[in-house]
């Protein structure tokens, strides 16, 4: 951990400085009376909002002398300034300013603490997802503990699911008849793509339910802090029926959307005209996914809220708006690019499952969408076995990178960088 005091979001300063903002200048000669002495430049409003403020409680530094003209100098009261470069700040061209700001641009910016996995300040992408890796790399106890559970549970229940949910081939008889009804059209859909629909419901129940909790541990990896798995399932045990809640009624809000996108074109089939009503199925599938995939984005950071907040299920979904608001590509882009990454990750780690699977039962992935053949008990246990491995290692990727964006989006609005820091230097 790094003495140097941390940025915070862009603010207003409030170290004592003249007016104008440029630091003390030379003294006025004493012989020019007061109607004749130079104006101080004038500095537009806006310009401080680019000078971040350290906020209350942190000590300047008094660095010595060095080799790179980096000389002891007092900073004016009320200014914080980060180290000079033979003390670990940052080396930004030229020794610090008379005011205290190192100088790069038309402002400066301190350089951030890293008690734990990231600094603390607003991050990049690239930090987020790096962060993410390193939490599961300092924590993999602890969080292997958690990820193996929840992913054993959902695997179990999902393998279950895809060996009761059987395709009779409701579908290719569809192929058959010329003018199906809209109840044969739903009993094909049903049975096609009911077992899959289920799998994806409990997938998103248990992905849920392992971000809310590993947001414990990666909460303890920014402040450089070790947790152990009892410490996490303890302080979760107190949270867990908010949690179920709060996973089952984003789940069902999803479905639902999706649901309400289809539900005039079953009707339209239903009164007879088949393929206006198949047409406008079509259409409200495709406008279900785009509100769906804007309530995702919008809710995401619900359940990191939820367990570090201490928040109600509607609380927690009501705090995830509100952070979301204004940054929502932002979030979209960083999560559409974590789901990438884990689903690369996981097809390769189950490739190897996948091809043993195959060599030993003689059957292929594709018998799950063909309908003159379903997948045996032995294919889906062992590739269940594949899931679960994929699942321990990717499900704290993404459960790490929500988390870090919850973080990230309270220390661009609320500054949470400084009471941070704070909590870091008391552990």
């Amino acid at each position: 951990m790094t003495n140097t005091p941390g940025s915070t979001t862009p603010g207003p300063s409030d170290s004592p400085e003249p007016d104008g903002g440029t630091g003390p200048g030379p003294a006025p000669s004493p012989q020019l009376p007061e109607q004749d002495r130079p104006a101080a430049p004038s500095v537009p409003p806006e310009a401080s909002l680019h000078r971040p403020d350290p906020g209350p409680g942190w000590s300047a530094q008094q660095p010595p002398a060095d080799a790179n003209g980096w000389g002891r100098w007092t900073p004016p009261p009320g200014s914080r300034s980060p180290l000079p470069p033979s003390q670990g700040g940052p080396r930004w061209g030229g020794p610090p300013a008379p005011n205290g700001w190192q100088q790069q641009g038309p402002w400066s910016r301190p350089a951030a603490p890293q008690p734990g996995v990231v600094p603390l300040r607003p991050l990049d992408v690239g930090e987020i997802l790096g962060g993410s890796v390193a939490t599961l790399r300092r924590h993999w106890r602890a969080i292997l503990g958690v990820t193996a559970t929840v992913a054993l549970v959902t695997q179990a229940i999902a393998v279950v699911v895809q060996g009761s949910y059987t395709d009779d081939g409701s579908l290719e008889k569809l192929e058959d008849t010329d003018h199906p009804s809209a109840h044969d059209l739903l009993h094909g859909l049903r049975d096609a793509y009911a077992g899959l629909g289920l799998t994806v419901v409990v997938a998103a129940l248990g992905v849920l339910t392992a971000t809310a909790i590993l947001a414990l541990v990666t909460s303890r990896a920014v402040l450089g802090r070790t947790v152990a798995v009892g410490e996490v399932w303890r302080e979760a045990r107190g949270r867990f029926g908010r949690l179920v809640g709060l996973a089952l009624l984003l789940v069902g809000l999803y479905v639902a959307v999706l649901g309400i996108g289809v539900l005039p074109g079953v009707l339209v089939a239903a009164a007879g005209v088949s393929d206006g009503g198949a047409a406008l199925a079509v259409l409200g599938a495709c406008a279900g996914l785009v509100v769906m995939v804007w309530l995702w984005i919008l809710l995401s950071l619900s359940p990191p809220a939820l367990m570090l907040e201490n928040q109600s299920v509607v609380g927690a979904m009501k705090r995830s708006a509100k952070l979301v608001r204004g940054a929502w590509w932002r979030v979209l882009g960083v999560e559409l690019l974590t789901v990438l990454v884990t689903y690369i990750a996981s097809a390769i780690i189950e490739l190897p499952f996948t091809i043993l699977s195959s060599a030993v039962t003689n059957e292929s992935f594709s018998s799950f969408y063909n309908s003159d053949s379903s997948p045996g008990w032995t294919f889906l246990v062992v590739n269940g076995i594949g899931a679960v491995v994929g699942s321990m290692v990717t499900l704290p990727v993404s459960s790490g990178t929500v988390t870090l964006l919850y973080i990230d989006q309270r220390i661009r609005r609320e500054s949470l960088d400084i009471e941070l820091h704070q909590a870091a230097e008391q552990k």
